[in-house]
């Protein structure tokens, strides 16, 4: 796919954006599509290019010293713990890991702050945890684009929020979404969704705050 400038994007209406399948579980995001019977209409480029961190952060894994962890391992170790716990539910025990603690399907620092959530996948919530492409928070969306090898349909990005947007690529074999997500700062404005070479212009040059690192979602 082209991944340069667009000057068309794909314009949703809000009951067509309802329509689509959008599951956000705390901890595994899952499945995201975009609605059939999109229409086309022109706005303004996507914003031009700026210098891209790099894509591993230098402070180091959160909760241990050490470099940063793999999502992948995160999830294997604490898997037991992935969920979605509610009051009542008999939940394992809190499991120390350095600093944080793991509890109902949450990584949390010492001080409470949310590191990342468990439940068919891993929520990263802050630098220092990459995904399967070797990639942090702070990188861009660029880099995603260019590490990302294995076989895509077009790349949907919807809202995430009024400052955030949340993007993923279609599969190449039957059209589904691949279910791991990347959110990037700044909002599509009055467009409800972007696909294909417009989706691309969006996310290349944005960095990426969240990441959805599906493990088995569906």
């Amino acid at each position: 796919m082209a991944s340069g400038s667009c000057t068309e994007v794909v314009a949703v209406g809000r009951a067509a954006a309802r329509a689509a399948v959008l599951v956000a579980v705390a901890g595994g995001g899952c499945a995201a599509s975009a609605p059939p019977g999109v229409a086309r209409a022109p706005v303004a480029g996507a914003p031009g290019p700026t210098a891209s961190p790099a894509a591993s952060a230098a402070a180091g894994a959160p909760c241990t010293a050490g470099p940063s962890l793999e999502a992948s391992a995160l999830y294997r170790r604490f898997e037991r713990h992935a969920g979605w716990w509610s009051e009542g539910d008999e939940a394992p025990p809190p499991e120390p890991f350095g600093t944080c603690t793991v509890h109902r399907g949450e990584l949390r620092a010492a001080d409470g702050g949310l590191v990342a959530g468990l439940g068919c996948g891993v929520t990263i919530h802050v630098p220092g945890i990459r995904d399967d492409l070797g990639l942090e928070l702070g990188a861009r969306g660029r880099d995603v684009l260019a590490r990302w090898t294995a076989p895509r349909g077009r790349l949907v990005c919807i809202g995430n929020g009024p400052d955030q947007t949340r993007c993923r690529f279609d599969r190449a074999d039957d059209g589904d979404p691949d279910h791991t997500a990347y959110v990037v700062a700044g909002g599509l404005g009055a467009v409800e969704a972007l696909a294909g070479a417009a989706a691309e212009a969006f996310f290349a040059p944005r960095e990426i705050v969240e990441i959805w690192h599906s493990v088995w979602c569906h």
